[in-house]
Order: C-alpha cells, then structure tokens, then sequence
C-alpha cells in the first residue's frame, strides 16, 4: 500500500490493514479488462490438461466489469479462444457472490444434456471504478480473473442458492446503467455509488453462516467431517467472525486474500488454488468433501458441496500489485 502513503496517514492505512487483513492488491493494467485476466488464466488451463477447444461447448463468463454494454462478453471470449461457433455462451452479472451462480449455471447446463464441457470464467477489474476518496475500498478490492472447465463426472454436486433484492442498495453501482438514464451513462459519478460496511457485515455473517448449515444438512456432512472451506474472502475480521460463531477448524477454512485483496467472483476460486499451492500444499486427493460460499451485491449469497479430489487445481499467477 506504499502508492497510498502519500494520500493518507499512516495511522489510517494501518488501521485498515489490521481490519482487513490485506497488505496488498492486485491491479490490472490501465488497458486490461477482466476478459483479457480471464483469458489468460483459460489458455492456461487448456494448455495444462491439454485440452482439445472442439469440446467446449459451453462458456459462462461471471463479472460486473463487462467489456461492453453489449455483445456479451462471453460470445467475445468464445471466439478469441477459438472455440466452436455452436458453444453456448452466457453472461452472468453477480458480483462476490457469482462464483456460486456461474458453477450452477455450467452444471445445469450439462445436467440438462445440452453440454458436455463447460469452460466457467470468473472475475473483476473493480479497481477501475472504486471511489478515490474511499480509502477502505482501495486497499481491500483487487483484480483477478479466474477459469474452470467443469465436465461430466460421477460424483454429485449440490447448491444452496439465494436472494434478496430488498438489500440490492446496500451494495449498489449506477454508473454506466439505465435507471438514471442518461445523466450517469459513461460517466463515473462516485457519489450515487454506495457500499454500507456494517449492513454488508451482517448480512454475510447471518446469510452465509445459515446457506452453509443448510448445505451440510442437505448432504448430511458434519462440518467436521468437510475436508476444505472455500469461503468468499471479504475481509479477515469477517471471515475470522464467521468461522469463531460456525466453530470451524481454521486451518480447513483458511484467509489468502493478504497479498490479493478482495476479488469479488474469484476469491472462492483463488482461495482453492492459492492454498492448494502454498507452503502447506495438503493432499488435495483427499478433498472428497469440500463446501464453497459466497456472498455479496443483490444481495445474493449461497452455497456448494461437492468433490474436488479429481481436480487438478493449478498456480495462481501473479502480476502488478499496489
């Protein structure tokens, strides 16, 4: 955070690391979008399994920062990877809590019979359009891009998933939509932008502990029993609060986001990467049980059980960080 030094007291950006937990962020580039993350991280993982492009047929792309209004993203990133015009493209626009929406959206699509393989790509560029004079926000939210080819398999997947629009200005964004049409289209009005920290507190700390409860009684899992917790990284005085009332085991439900900042849709995702990659580097062939949540604008939040033992998960990279 030494690029903040100059705009702030120390004192303030102490206090905030203390709360949060993080020490650094990461920043695109002035000229990359979450498409161009999201690609990258895509080209890998084909290249890592090898992946034939001819048998993807279905992308599913999550983020709130968009390449444009329109097309959709998705059908953009279909065609830069080179897949198959007849995949089946979606957009997605959920914030935290869109890692979640994104699984449920590719699993439906092959439950359903209509794909076989479907690439999911997940991410945020926020610190585009974070209020300047916010200094919580700029030294929690970061950028990241993420992707995950889910396929078929025999082991089952379940999801808890829920809203509630009554909340959606708890954590609201208008610029570059159509409510205020056309005074705040292209522009960056900061100040119709709002981000309530205390109700945003209590939401994920009620919401996302009962989604998770509901999750293991639902699959009838223990929480002892569950080999790893994703959980959505929002910050570390959160997360520490959520697992002390769930009573879980820390090293189960570890924070990584103290070099990354908040990603929004793909903390759960780098969190699963980050720490099967680390120092530690537990065996994850034995993740037969592991529960991913998350939570965030909608307000939306929930829930997923399922088996991660014969997933290859590979190395975060790491890029510019403030």
């Amino acid at each position: 955070m030494d690029s903040l030094k100059g705009e702030y007291e120390e004192k303030e950006i102490d206090n905030v690391k203390k709360t949060t937990g993080v020490v650094r962020v990461h920043v695109a580039g002035q000229n990359q979008t979450t498409s161009d993350l999201c690609f990258e991280a895509a080209e890998l993982l084909i290249k890592n399994e090898k992946i034939d492009r001819d048998i993807i047929d279905g992308v599913v792309f999550v983020s709130q920062t968009f390449d444009y209004l329109y097309p959709a993203t998705s059908v953009v990133l279909q065609h830069k990877l080179g897949l198959s015009q007849e995949t089946i493209c979606f957009d997605i626009s959920y914030g935290c809590s869109g890692y979640l929406y994104g699984l449920f959206q590719a699993a439906s699509m092959i439950h359903s019979g209509a794909c076989k393989n479907v690439l999911l790509m997940a991410g945020d560029t926020n610190t585009k359009i974070l209020n300047p004079s916010n200094l919580g926000a700029r030294m929690v939210f970061g950028d990241c891009g993420s992707a995950t080819l889910i396929s078929e398999g025999n082991s089952s997947i379940g999801f808890h998933l829920c809203s509630n629009g009554a909340g959606a200005k708890t954590v609201i964004n208008v610029n570059g939509g159509f409510r205020h049409w056309p005074d705040n289209v292209g522009k960056l009005d900061y100040s119709k932008n709002a981000n309530k920290g205390d109700d945003v507190f209590a939401f994920i700390v009620s919401c996302g502990t009962k989604s998770i409860k509901t999750m293991l009684e639902f699959m009838e899992w223990d929480k002892d029993e569950v080999d790893f917790y994703a959980l959505h990284q929002a910050t570390k005085f959160t997360l520490d609060f959520m697992k002390k009332k769930m009573k879980l085991d820390q090293e189960k439900a570890p924070f990584n986001i103290k070099n990354y900042g908040n990603t929004g849709p793909t903390t759960v995702p780098l969190v699963l990467t980050d720490y099967a990659n680390g120092i530690t580097k537990p065996d994850t062939r034995q993740w037969h049980k592991v529960v991913l949540a998350a939570y965030g604008v909608g307000l939306s939040w929930g829930s997923a059980a399922c088996d991660l033992s014969e997933t290859n998960i590979y190395k975060p990279i790491n890029q510019d960080l403030r």
